[in-house]
């Protein structure tokens, strides 16, 4: 009995190697509704904080604690189930998918606060929620197009790392 591998035998265990590394990097971490679900949570806040009344206020903060805790179960296990490769995570890899997230941050906040205070102007009401409203919809929107974009960098690292 020979120990020689066939090429094509390692080709092919290299292959699945690789299939799984992407696979584990392309997990979905974040179910579809997790990004609507927070915008509802988010939305509904900032409702009840400019309705001004402090109970209601209240309520608000305590169901969006409440929401948001419920809402994280499921993306907090399913980011326990695979462990991170620290080679992924190297600060190259790091300082850019940062700087995307801030900036689409940035770019979030800037368009809620813009909206609040372009309504706020024209005298319309609840400018605030209404703003939510439209910054809320972007993030269900860019969320989820964020994380395939980082996955895509890290499967294109993870390739040129071998």
């Amino acid at each position: 009995m020979s120990d020689r591998i066939e090429p094509e035998d390692a080709a092919r265990a290299l292959g699945e190697i690789e299939r799984q590394r992407e696979q584990v990097i392309r997990r979905r971490v974040f179910p579809g509704w997790f990004w609507w679900a927070q915008g509802v949570l988010t939305v509904g806040l900032t409702a009840c904080i400019e309705s001004g009344r402090g109970v209601v206020v209240w309520i608000g903060l305590a169901l969006f604690v409440v929401g948001s805790i419920l809402i994280n179960l499921p993306v907090s296990r399913a980011a326990r189930a695979a462990p991170v490769n620290r080679a992924l995570a190297a600060p190259a890899n790091a300082r850019w998918v940062v700087a995307v997230l801030v900036g689409s941050i940035a770019a979030l906040l800037g368009v809620a606060i813009g909206t609040a205070l372009g309504l706020h102007a024209a005298g319309v009401s609840y400018p605030g929620t209404i703003a939510s409203v439209v910054a809320s919809v972007l993030f269900a929107i860019g969320g989820p197009m964020l994380v395939r974009y980082e996955a895509a960098v890290l499967v294109r690292r993870s390739r040129s790392r071998g």
